[in-house]
């Protein structure tokens, strides 16, 4: 075994032992350290779970899990080595441990730059990615060997812990690891500037944060281990390298309501403030130790409970108040400011729900090649009416319309941005015939980007979302007749067939996000709906809609069960629990 192998006695191993109890019970910064590390695993194994149900499919989601993990990997290792009782040769195992759980931090890094990057890497961006590789190999290697029985290492720290390296190797590893992590956050930095708007706009605006937390973390470590100080330097580190997770699931978020539109709820971010906030209490308990006792982590945690109990209550109290409201049949309210009923002032009108139609001056414009010149011109216009009032620059465009992969040249870039502006040209001709040549009527571009004119153009995807964010605000207020009647002219927009079910143009990874959204806040819409509906032969429609789109929905299913046994409508139960049956079967082939 190594510790036969390893020029110590059993007096020594004793030695190491107690010295390291005695360290966890009177060391400060080693107590900090393991209560750091207590308190980051599952605040990151929450992260993750997080982003996974939120983002399951996408590839930006996996290498923020593999950051992640790695940091739950080196934390683990923080935590076990300073137990009492730990043996000389697990010490340095879990020490190897912990460095791979940072080589695959940095891995998963390097990953997650490559996707938000809109550019290939320049030849020094390569040799930068070159060199953290080969130095990670090389540092597996060596590390490895450093576990063989017949390498003996006698090198201990301020703390009694074995050192996997002992100076001057240590000085080595320290250095090419800096020099490692300052280039993980050039590459970051680089990727920050060249990006694409909004996509730059986002990560100027978080990036530079999150690569000053980590640089500031790494540093710390580093500068401080070659000064024979490394628990000192993990205990800055720590609390800075969780700001950094933080904001980097900030920008996460970010990108994801850039791509989808969909906001991160209130509730969340009381929530992640809380989690600061304890994080800042559990400091100041251990540094001032007022009163002998954890007053301010327990004055936290109290607050954190009460705010969670009373939404708790309010969430299990939510059916209880929508039954007894809807004891009286709701009436629709008159007709609001924004009334889908009522598009008519818009001269050009454009249905994105179901098969897409163009409307204009109350004509329906044909879905031929002799008006259109190709179904790329309107999928176009889909992607601008998408945008909204943000709009799309040229590359953006491009790179929804003309996708060029990793062959980009500039040849075929020349080509995308020809074939762009022929497309633009048509487009506008197409929408107003009659004006000039090149007019910026329906399509406008101010500011490098382009977009519809809201004072032009109608899109049945902007009223269905103004409806629902007006109805969910009046619901807020207690204003429920209002709140309903907003639901069901938003509802009425949608078509089942969803967001542009013929669209082939357009990439999945742009539209898909966009039609879950809308199909989840329809059918957010019908439940608030059947919910409130007394007449029982309407109330089962709804659910019937609901149940159609939905067959795993647990309410639809209960209520409609329900209701088909009350009738006697035997036909109604198989014909629910059939649909059911099937959605399960397919789930289980996947």
């Amino acid at each position: 075994m190594l510790e036969s192998a390893l020029p110590w006695n059993n007096g020594q191993l004793t030695a190491f032992t107690a010295r390291n109890f005695l360290c966890i019970k009177h060391g400060m910064s080693t107590e900090l350290s393991v209560v750091f590390s207590l308190l980051t695993l599952p605040l990151l194994a929450g992260m993750i779970m997080f982003v996974l149900i939120r983002r399951p499919r996408q590839a930006v989601t996996w290498t923020f899990i593999g950051v992640m993990a790695g940091l739950i990997v080196y934390y683990l290792a923080d935590v076990v080595l300073y137990q009492p009782g730990i043996s000389v040769q697990a010490g340095l195992a879990w020490q190897v441990i912990a460095v791979q759980g940072a080589n695959l931090t940095v891995l998963a890094a390097l990953l997650l730059n490559f996707l938000l990057r809109d550019r290939r890497l320049e030849l020094w961006e390569w040799a930068l990615v070159a060199f953290i590789v080969v130095r990670m190999v090389l540092d597996t290697i060596w590390l490895l060997g450093l576990l063989q029985p017949d390498v003996p290492r006698h090198c201990f720290d301020a703390h009694g812990l074995p050192r996997i390296s002992c100076p001057p190797e240590d000085r080595l590893a320290v250095v090419t690891g800096a020099l490692a992590a300052a280039s993980v956050a050039v590459l970051y930095v680089s990727t920050s500037v060249k990006a694409a708007e909004p996509k730059r706009g986002i990560l100027r605006r978080y990036i530079v944060w999150v690569v000053v937390l980590m640089v500031a973390g790494s540093l710390s470590l580093h500068i401080l281990t070659l000064m024979d100080r490394y628990q000192i330097g993990v205990l800055p580190g720590q609390p800075l390298t969780l700001l950094a997770a933080l904001v980097g699931l900030r920008l996460f978020l970010a990108l994801e309501e850039e791509e989808t539109g969909v906001r991160f709820p209130e509730a969340g971010w009381r929530v992640l403030a809380w989690l600061v906030l304890l994080i800042v209490a559990v400091i100041l308990d251990l540094a001032w130790d007022w009163l002998s006792a954890p007053v301010w982590t327990l004055a936290v945690l109290a607050a954190g409970i009460a705010s969670g109990g009373a939404y708790l209550i309010n969430l299990l109290a939510r059916p209880a108040a929508v039954a007894q409201e809807a004891s009286a049949r709701w009436t629709p309210a008159p007709p609001l400011q924004v009334n889908a009923a009522s598009p008519e002032p818009a001269p050009l009108r454009i249905y994105l729900f179901g098969p897409m139609r163009v409307v204009r001056d109350g004509v329906t414009l044909p879905n031929t090649s002799e008006v259109w010149r190709s179904t790329k011109t309107r999928s176009l216009l889909a992607w601008l009416a998408l945008r909204r009032l943000a709009g799309a620059t040229q590359i953006e465009l491009i790179d929804a319309l003309w996708p060029l992969g990793s062959a980009l040249d500039a040849e075929a870039e020349r080509s995308s941005l020809s074939a762009l502006r022929s497309y633009l040209s048509t487009l506008r001709r197409v929408l107003d015939p009659t004006g000039p040549r090149g007019n910026d009527r329906f399509v406008a571009y101010e500011g490098e980007r382009y977009r519809l004119r809201p004072d032009e153009v109608w899109v049945d995807v902007w009223q269905f979302e103004a409806l629902a964010g007006q109805a969910e605000a009046l619901l807020r207020e207690g204003r429920r007749p209002e709140g309903l009647a907003c639901w069901q002219q938003a509802v009425a927009l949608y078509a089942p067939e969803g967001l542009l079910p013929d669209e082939s143009h357009l990439p999945a990874s742009l539209i898909e996000p966009a039609r879950e959204s809308l199909r989840q806040r329809w059918l957010f819409g019908l439940r608030c709906l059947a919910r409130a509906e007394q007449v029982q032969a309407s109330a089962a429609d709804l659910w019937e809609i609901i149940h159609r789109t939905e067959p795993l929905d647990q309410e639809a299913t209960a209520w409609l069960l329900e209701h088909y046994r009350r009738l006697g409508n035997a036909s109604g139960l198989r014909m629910v629990l059939q649909r059911r049956r099937d959605v399960e079967a397919e789930m289980d082939m996947l």
